[in-house]
């Protein structure tokens, strides 16, 4: 009786293992895959220089005393009598939302902040900026805030902001503007900024990025042509034209090319990310707010390509991950990148030249 209870047993575990034969083969590539990825990683990092890794923000190969530091996050002036803007050019991620009453607002985060003599003109903090500077754990800097901002503030997020007794040392009016179109700052003024709220510059311990790179350039094998890319902005109506000969989107707004004029560059980025997110007006002020904790659906364009993306963050204290429709993680490609949140009644536009 045994032996045939024995029997039976050794028969329904052989059944259960041919049922589970294919998973068990799909698992074992996975993380013979994943073990191979992990391998040619290890190596592609090793075969850096002594003091060099691959930036947070671009995916790019820098200084590791410069990578290893976290970038302020500066809310930058983005109305027409605000431009042109000082600095942005050195910008390695920019974001841009729609503010009150139709106009833009934008973002920008620096790293390497050793060539930044002048950035600005520098303006008030909203909320949902404050959300998405928290994806590369930036410094959040700003010259005045929304009151929901400044409920943030009170709750213990952590600023350098205009509006401290230490502001004199961070920010400077220029003389050639209108109040409030004139306050920027610099490299030694961040520093001050620095200090005088006792933050630190470094990562924290066991940091990785919230975005992932490519080594090598990737051009999508799958999209649609994205040779021109049209934000959905009124008031400033900006777009994206792709350059072929260096792989590289030009940004315009207000009629012409967006320039820094400091080094009269124009913007231009390696990734456009269009984020889609709902949104509501939560103010007399037409003051926005985004649901920027759940998931959502975007755009990923880059090398004259457009996929259609999906993003997640589950918690405000997890951080924005972006996938392909088939769940497989976006891999951006090494440069400077520009995210957009669009609200998701509107659509952000993509054409052939």
């Amino acid at each position: 009786m045994k032996k045939r209870w024995i029997a039976g047993l050794l028969s329904v575990c052989m059944l259960l293992g041919l049922a589970a034969c294919g998973k068990k083969e799909e698992t074992v590539a996975e993380t013979q895959t994943t073990a191979a990825e992990t391998e040619t990683e290890t190596e592609t990092e090793a075969a850096l220089e002594e003091g060099k890794m691959y930036s947070y923000l671009t995916g790019e190969v820098i200084d590791t005393a410069i990578g290893t530091q976290r970038p302020f996050a500066i809310m930058i002036n983005n109305i027409e009598d605000a431009i042109p803007q000082s600095g942005i050019s050195q910008a390695d991620i920019v974001y841009e939302c729609l503010a009150e009453y139709g106009i833009t607002r934008m973002m920008c985060e620096f790293q390497n902040i050793d060539n930044l003599n002048k950035v600005g003109s520098i303006r008030s903090a909203r909320h949902y900026y404050m959300d998405l500077a928290q994806d590369q754990e930036a410094i959040f800097t700003h010259f005045g805030q929304s009151i929901f901002a400044e409920a943030r503030i009170d709750d213990g997020y952590q600023t350098i902001s205009g509006l401290s007794g230490y502001s004199g040392d961070v920010f400077y009016r220029s003389d050639d503007r209108e109040s409030p179109h004139n306050v920027y700052t610099s490299k030694d003024g961040l520093l001050a900024g620095v200090a005088a709220t006792g933050m630190t510059r470094d990562y924290p311990a066991g940091y990785t990025g919230s975005l992932k790179f490519n080594h090598e350039d990737i051009v999508p094998e799958t999209g649609d042509t994205a040779d021109i890319v049209r934000l959905p902005f009124d008031y400033n109506s900006p777009w994206f034209e792709y350059h072929a000969e260096d792989k590289l989107y030009y940004r315009f707004q207000y009629g012409g090319p967006h320039i820094d004029v400091e080094n009269n560059e124009q913007l231009k980025f390696k990734n456009l990310i269009i984020q889609y997110a709902e949104r509501f007006v939560i103010s007399e002020q037409d003051h926005q707010d985004y649901t920027l904790i759940g998931s959502g659906t975007g755009l990923y364009i880059t090398d004259g390509k457009v996929n259609t993306i999906k993003w997640e963050r589950a918690t405000a204290a997890d951080r924005t991950t972006y996938y392909y429709e088939d769940g497989t993680p976006v891999s951006l490609n090494a440069g400077k990148s520009f995210i957009a949140v669009v609200p998701s009644e509107l659509s952000a536009t993509c054409e052939a030249k």
